[in-house]
C-alpha cells in the first residue's frame, strides 16, 4: 500500500487503487470534507482506501477503513463515502388536489427497475441550491422555471449514518402551471446520457405519495415535512425560503 500524510493522518491506498488517482483521490471535495470532520471529532490515527468507483474523471464512491478511537474506545471504522446531495419535491398548484412530478428509474442498488422518487442529485463540490437547480433541468427540464429564491428548505438529513457519510438536503418548491404544460411533463423520458440515466417523469396527486409503495424515504419524508409545513402556515406565500 502507498502511504500519504494528510493533516497529520496516515492515509493509505490498496493496490486496486491505481496510483496515477490517488491525488485525486486525496482531492476530491467529499473525501477532504470527512477526513477533516472526522479528525476533529475522533482520535482518527490512521485511514485505508480500500477500493474506489471512477465515474470517468470524477471520483465517485469511496470505500474506507479507519482506526478511530472515541472516548478511549474503538469504534466501527468502516464508511463508504459518497458525498452529500439534494432533492426537489415540486408541487404543482394549477390543478386541485394538487399533483407533483416523481421519476421513474432503474436502481440496481436495491433491485428495483422502476424506483418512483423525488427528481435528486448528488453534490459533486457544487453548492446545495444551484445543485437542486441544475438536477431539475437536467431531469425534468429547463422549460420548468424554477428560481433560487422559489426553493424552501424543508431539512437536512443523514441517509445511513451506519455506514455512509451521505446527508441529503430537501427542497420543496410550488409552481403554478397550465394543464398544457403539465401534460407535456407527464411521460417526458429525462436523464443524464453520460451516466446512463433513464428517467420517466410521471405526474400524480401529492396526497398519493404515502401510497405509491415503490419510493424512497428523501420522497416520504419530503411529503410529510411539506405537509407539516402547509398545516402550519397555510398558503405558498406563506414558506420563507431559504437558499445559499
Amino acid at each position: 500500500m502507498d502511504t500519504v500524510d494528510m493533516d497529520g493522518i496516515p492515509v493509505t491506498f490498496a493496490v486496486s487503487v491505481p496510483p496515477d488517482r490517488h491525488a485525486d483521490v486525496r482531492a476530491a471535495p467529499h473525501f477532504r470534507r470527512w477526513l477533516l470532520q472526522a479528525a476533529s471529532r475522533f482520535d482518527l490515527r490512521a485511514v485505508a482506501v480500500r477500493d474506489v468507483v471512477f465515474f470517468g474523471h470524477r471520483v465517485g464512491f469511496i470505500l474506507v477503513e479507519a482506526d478511530a478511537w472515541h472516548a478511549g474506545r474503538q469504534v466501527p471504522g468502516a464508511a463508504l463515502l459518497r458525498g452529500d446531495s439534494v432533492s426537489v419535491l415540486v408541487v404543482l398548484l394549477s390543478r386541485h388536489p394538487p399533483r407533483t412530478i416523481l421519476t421513474c428509474e432503474p436502481r440496481l442498488p436495491v433491485a428495483c427497475p422502476d424506483l418512483l422518487a423525488l427528481p435528486a442529485g448528488m453534490l459533486d463540490g457544487g453548492q446545495l441550491v444551484s445543485t437542486a437547480l441544475r438536477e431539475l433541468a437536467e431531469e425534468v427540464g429547463t422549460d420548468l422555471t424554477v428560481r433560487a429564491d422559489m426553493l424552501v428548505e424543508l431539512t437536512t438529513v443523514w441517509l445511513s449514518p451506519g455506514g455512509c457519510d451521505e446527508a441529503i438536503t430537501l427542497y420543496a418548491v410550488d409552481l403554478d402551471i397550465d394543464a398544457q404544460a403539465m401534460r407535456a411533463l407527464d411521460g417526458r423520458r429525462t436523464g443524464n446520457a453520460c451516466e446512463h440515466e433513464t428517467i420517466h417523469l410521471r405526474i400524480i396527486d401529492l396526497d398519493a405519495i404515502p401510497g405509491i409503495g415503490r419510493t424512497d424515504a428523501k420522497t416520504l419524508l419530503s411529503y410529510h415535512l411539506y405537509r407539516n409545513l402547509k398545516d402550519r402556515s397555510p398558503g405558498p406565500a406563506d414558506m420563507v425560503s431559504k437558499t445559499e
